[in-house]
């Protein structure tokens, strides 16, 4: 039979080929759906048989297949188009094996681009393919930095908690970080793999520098104790760092200046017993990704050409990128001077200045001071700073063995009047 009246309909979209007579009316007859490419079928889904006609890549028949029933797949190898067609049209319309159906689109296509077109993809690609990969190496060095932050921070903590417990000696606080670097140096689960990784800790200690921020020189000016480093034994002072609820000024130095407005480090006892550390490293471009790294480091040359710390300055021409950790610990041991920053005052280029008066506001009603809600009123302070009672012992008793304990409360002269001593007999 001739198929002059044979309307085709293509599908040549990806969803349209995928889809094809699914969800749709049975064809109508002298209608078919043209997929291409296509070389195999499936009717999941549907709800009534169809004619399969598998054609080459000249439009000629290579196979049919009649009335296939819904959830049933067919395929040809050979194929490169497929018509799908109501049941029974295949075989009325004559498409047998052989037979060359004219499958000219009713409209013509759209013109061919001309030559000069071609191979715009492969200039696009050539553009944004470079920037694309350097951004995603940027993305991943922003993540190994992040890493290398982490392991400072950590390294940063445990510098900080032996230096609490040594006195916060420089040379404590190194052999803690160098310790704590080890691990992103390698680490691992031999001794010989620690101590390679151990090398490589110290042989990169020149490029981190710690640094310590508090107590400062001035903190030793304030507040030192030359009884406490004389029975310590140090040739440097030292701050005192027990009784630190009682006391405002070291034990021997009643007078000292103790109000953080007017001394010279701006602080207290107790703000001088805190350890403050700042640690700057460098990372090494073994540890960077190509390109984005030392893409960072130069920037960071650029961006911050006029920068006045020496030591931030070398890690960035040595091609380092430069990260820093702060921490702040409690100190449990007294600290002794050596290598301390110096941050005078409270502000103002070490010149305090007069806080102003206190707030002023309504105080509580009078209370005797054994109720536990009673907060009377304080006057502000007027004159020189009180001069501390030391109590009855000149001495330390948790550093001095033959010291004994302060009391903690007084009483009365006569406490002891209408009570016996005598022992009481059994």
């Amino acid at each position: 039979m001739s198929t002059d009246t044979l309307i085709v309909h293509r599908a040549e979209r990806w969803s349209d080929r995928l889809r094809g007579l699914l969800g749709k009316p049975q064809p109508a007859a002298g209608h078919a759906l043209l997929i291409t490419p296509c070389a195999s079928v499936h009717t999941a889904f549907m709800r009534y048989p169809i004619d399969i006609v598998f054609l080459n890549g000249q439009g000629c028949v290579v196979k049919r297949v009649e009335a296939l029933r819904p959830w049933r797949i067919a395929a040809c190898w050979r194929a490169r188009h497929t018509l799908e067609l109501a049941a029974g049209e295949a075989r009325r319309l004559g498409l047998e094996p052989g037979v060359a159906v004219d499958l000219a689109p009713a409209a013509p296509h759209a013109p061919i681009p001309c030559r000069g077109e071609r191979g715009a993809t492969l200039v696009e690609f050539v553009i944004v393919g470079p920037l694309a990969l350097f951004i995603l190496l940027v993305l991943m060095q922003y993540a190994l930095l992040f890493h290398a932050r982490s392991q400072l921070n950590y390294a940063t903590f445990e510098a900080a908690r032996a230096g609490t417990v040594a006195n916060a000696r420089p040379t404590a606080i190194r052999a803690a970080f160098d310790r704590a670097m080890t691990g992103y140096h390698g680490g691992g689960t031999t001794t010989a793999e620690l101590a390679a990784s151990r090398a490589r800790a110290l042989a990169e200690a020149p490029f981190a520098r710690i640094e310590l921020l508090s107590p400062t020189r001035e903190s030793f000016d304030d507040y030192h104790s030359p009884a406490l480093a004389a029975r310590m034994g140090s040739s440097g002072r030292v701050i005192p760092n027990t009784n630190l609820a009682y006391l405002a000024c070291p034990i021997d130095r009643p007078a000292c200046h103790s109000d953080p407005a007017t001394n010279a480090s701006g602080q207290t006892l107790q703000d001088a017993n805190l350890l403050k550390l700042r640690i700057t490293y460098g990372i090494p471009a073994k540890k960077q990704i190509p390109l984005a790294g030392p893409f960072m480091a130069r920037a960071l040359a650029v961006l911050d050409a006029a920068d006045g710390d020496a030591f931030r300055a070398g890690l960035i021409a040595d091609g380092r990128i430069p990260i820093v950790a702060h921490t702040v610990m409690r100190m449990q041991s007294p600290p002794i001077e050596a290598g301390n920053a110096s941050n005078p005052g409270a502000g103002n280029a070490g010149k305090p200045v007069d806080p102003g008066p206190a707030p002023q506001g309504s105080g509580l009603p009078a209370c005797p001071v054994t109720d536990p809600a009673c907060m009377p009123e304080r006057e502000p302070p007027s004159g020189p700073d009180p001069v501390p009672d030391p109590g009855p012992i000149q001495c330390d008793p948790l550093t001095d063995p033959g010291c004994r304990s302060l009391p903690s409360c007084r009483a009365p002269a006569d406490w002891l009047k209408g009570i016996s001593t005598s022992p009481t007999p059994p």
